[in-house]
């Protein structure tokens, strides 16, 4: 099944839930109001019997927050459902060539990047929006360091990346629950963020909570068989009441703040739980998940249960009517202070994981739709020699249109490919083809080509150099800063691999062509590899004169006074030029 076939026929699938759904939910809305209804109509039939009107009180809201759990479920299940649509929806436009539906992260772009600004990373509609399907701030941010700068062990998360691919409908679920609307708000709401230590407990609190539950009870039935007065009974309530209003003003505040982690413990929650429900028939692939996410999914499941737990009954207190009722009868804000801190002190040291984990999933999730949608990736090869084989690349925004693939090799003491060519024909889009290949294959992403085979590499740029008014820096001088960055690289033994297009355009020819040459020179006796992009003839002749040097060009063509291009990587020295050409046809020459 190829990925359209698999995205309509997941639509349709999909379209059908949300239309049962849909159905089901103005039924809970009247079972909840027939239930507010008819406990009113008891209330009012046993207002003078205190045990029966207490009974009936208890009874009711017990029913409603059944009914209401039940239709929080079921509404959640729509948002999840139609979330599930709007991200197939997304996938289908991703596949015509539009990522406007992912966030490009522009937030990340750095000029002083090694490569990230020359080669398109993170502006509208470039790599990182062609990559990103994270759902979490640390999601994107550890997808972007993955990008950025490579992992440890890329064989390692190829395989992880290939074995997701296989799970595509579980990875929508795993998305749709981290990318809900309403859960907008928690997306840098991360549980690491709270400050655990604040939840503290008192050695009262563990009698408090068995005494006041004791007492307001009794009291209850003393009063309602007249062995207490009324006053007597308001005394003991007062009493029970006393020690939660006591501590309200430090409750109240630390309540306020475990709130806003409900979103994201919920988020984890969904998470876990999709991983649980997919995977957990088979112990296997649990265990293989387990181990990618660097936890017991089974065991992290029964705490963040708890911890939701917890937050619910956080929630029941807020009604400052019902809260009264259950700090007299239950104890309950000194019971809450309890299960926080017993929470706290079993769980506190595991949460780190957990947000790192299911961030890095989010990150291999997003790699692994990738190579879903485009399976005739490949993962790089990687070997200790100094050779570098790429065959059939082409660049990855390139994918979904009519495109023409290339090789590049340096092979035995080949070190630097020296590329020529007119304008429009070809060589950025072939410089950022090559960078794109080799910064995927460190991450252990899949590379848009049909072999690639080379050590691992530290990949440097000079393609794009700017000038700067605010430091007053010439454009000649920023780009020698940029050169100055990449030697420092070369210089300090790492084995980098470098693009450059055009350098030294910020001085006269001469100084272009003489600086240029030995620059170059020097680079490939420091060992360094990579691509130069010129349009100086001249820098040819290192090919004659230097050993590690060979050329090859992209050309033009002119038939019928119209010029072609058939982006295809020929051998040698472009003899063909265009500018004069150009200059003609748009009237700006005789």
């Amino acid at each position: 099944m190829t990925p359209i076939e698999f995205y309509s026929q997941s639509n349709i699938t999909l379209e059908s839930e949300k239309l049962r759904i849909d159905k089901k939910l103005p039924i809970f809305r009247i079972v909840r109001l027939t239930i507010f209804l008819v406990s009113s109509v008891f209330c009012y039939f046993f207002f003078g019997n205190l045990l029966a009107f207490s009974l009936t009180i208890i009874l009711s809201i017990v029913l409603f927050l059944i009914v209401i759990s039940k239709y929080t479920n079921l509404k959640l299940k729509h948002e999840i459902v139609c979330q599930k649509i709007k991200l197939i929806d997304n996938e289908k436009k991703s596949l015509s060539g539009d990522f406007t539906g992912f966030h490009a992260g522009e937030k990340y772009i750095d000029p002083t990047h090694p490569f990230s600004n020359d080669l398109d990373i993170f502006k509208a509609n470039g790599i990182f929006s062609f990559l990103n399907r994270t759902t979490s701030e640390l999601g994107e941010k550890q997808l972007k360091d993955r990008l950025l700068f490579g992992s440890d062990s890329p064989e390692v998360v190829a395989e992880i990346i290939r074995k997701i691919a296989e799970h595509m409908e579980w990875t929508f679920q795993f998305r749709a629950v981290g990318s809900l609307n309403s859960r907008e708000k928690a997306k840098d709401k991360l549980l690491t963020s709270f400050q655990w230590e604040l939840i503290t407990s008192k050695k009262w609190f563990a009698i408090l909570k068995v005494i006041i539950p004791i007492v307001s009870f009794s009291s209850l039935c003393l009063y309602n068989f007249d062995f207490i007065s009324g006053g007597m009974f308001s005394f003991l309530i007062v009493l029970c009441l006393f020690p939660a209003s006591l501590e309200l003003r430090n409750t109240n505040a630390l309540m306020n703040q475990i709130s806003e982690l409900e979103d994201r413990s919920k988020i984890l929650k969904e998470q876990v739980f999709s991983i649980q429900k997919y995977f957990g028939s088979n112990e296997a692939h649990l265990a293989w998940i387990d181990s990618i996410v660097g936890f017991n999914s089974s065991q992290m499941l029964i705490q963040i249960n708890e911890l939701q737990k917890l937050i619910n009954r956080l929630n029941t207190r807020n009604n400052m009517l019902l809260g009264m009722v259950l700090n007299v009868f239950l104890a309950w804000d000194i019971q809450l202070r309890i299960a926080f801190f017993t929470w706290k002190n079993k769980n506190s040291h595991e949460i780190e994981q957990w947000e790192k984990g299911l961030a890095d999933l989010e990150g291999f999730v997003s790699a692994a739709t990738v190579r879903f949608n485009y399976p005739e990736t490949i993962f790089a090869s990687f070997d200790s020699s100094q050779e570098v084989i790429v065959k059939g690349l082409i660049h990855p925004l390139l994918a979904n249109k009519k495109n023409v693939s290339n090789n590049f090799e340096l092979l035995n003491d080949q070190q630097y490919m020296i590329l020529t060519g007119p304008n429009m024909a070809g060589k950025s889009t072939y410089l950022r083809a090559v960078g794109c290949a080799i910064i995927f294959a460190n991450a252990g992403f899949p590379v848009f080509a049909e072999e690639f085979t080379c050590a691992k590499l530290k990949l440097y740029t000079s393609m794009r150099t700017t000038d700067d008014l605010n430091e007053s820096s010439s454009y000649f001088f920023a780009e020698l800063n940029r050169l100055r960055m990449i030697m420092d690289a070369v210089e300090s033994n790492e084995k980098v691999f470098v693009l450059l297009d055009e350098i030294l355009k910020g001085t006269n020819s001469k100084d272009k062509e003489e600086g240029s040459y030995l620059f170059m020179e020097k680079m490939k006796r420091l060992g360094a590899q990579g691509i130069i992009a010129t349009h100086d003839l001249s820098l040819c002749a290192l090919e004659n004169s230097q050993n590690g040097f060979y050329t090859a060009h992209f050309d033009s063509m002119i038939e019928n006074d119209t010029l072609f291009f058939d982006y295809r990587l020929k051998k040698g020295v472009c003899q063909n030029m265009n500018a004069s050409f150009l200059l003609r046809k748009m009237k700006l020459t005789y």
